[in-house]
């Protein structure tokens, strides 16, 4: 298995991570919108595009932080970090620790769907188109908000890697960034917060 690496966002603060990680899952919600107005199928690519050897996936820092917090915090993941490091593991195998794409099975892929589909999951893996591999103007401006994100954290060397070399590093942190809730939850959090309070019987009768 790959050797745990040091996180490299030491010097930035919680809040600045936790804001990233919301932006990050604000630019999903929109991908998501425009794949439903297709139908309910295209929102899921077919597996056999997150599988060798058409699956090449690389994701950013931001979003292996995100995945690794889901998998610490979400119940339905719960448990399952060990069975995910192992498949990472065998799929480091046939890889090399670099930022070029290459062929890998996805370790998120469970019983034929994402795991993390709903709450972390990677901002190209929604782009893309699920038969013709096109992208949307609305995927191109959610692709360039995460490098954005990635740059303002990490600088303008920031790191891009497929899957299982980016997400192990995470997934090993047990006291870094990879602790805490995952930008879906602290979005829906926030939004919960700015809710106006119900009026009760009382402030109805004033």
């Amino acid at each position: 298995m790959a050797r745990k690496r040091s996180p490299r966002n030491a010097g930035k603060t919680a809040d600045q991570l936790e804001e990233a990680l919301v932006s990050l899952d604000r630019s999903r919600g929109p991908l998501f919108i425009e794949k439903r107005s297709t139908s309910e199928e295209a929102e899921h690519r077919p597996s056999e595009c997150c599988q060798r050897p058409h699956n090449k996936m690389r994701i950013s820092e931001l979003e292996a932080i995100d995945i690794a917090r889901a998998f610490n915090e979400k119940p339905h993941l719960k448990g399952k970090t060990e069975e995910v490091l192992e498949r990472l593991g065998q799929a480091i195998h046939f890889l090399r620790d670099n930022r070029r794409p290459q062929a890998f099975n996805c370790p998120l892929l469970e019983k034929g769907r994402c795991m993390v589909h709903r709450v972390a999951k990677p901002i190209e893996c929604l782009s893309y188109d699920r038969e013709d591999d096109k992208i949307s103007h609305e995927a191109r401006r959610s692709i360039e908000r995460r490098d954005q994100l990635n740059e303002s954290l990490f600088g303008e060397d920031w790191d891009y890697r497929v899957i299982p070399f980016m997400l192990i590093r995470y997934l090993l942190d047990e006291d870094g960034p990879a602790m805490g809730s995952c930008g879906s939850s602290m979005r829906k959090e926030q939004h919960r917060n700015d809710r106006p309070p119900k009026k009760t019987r009382t402030d109805n009768n004033r």
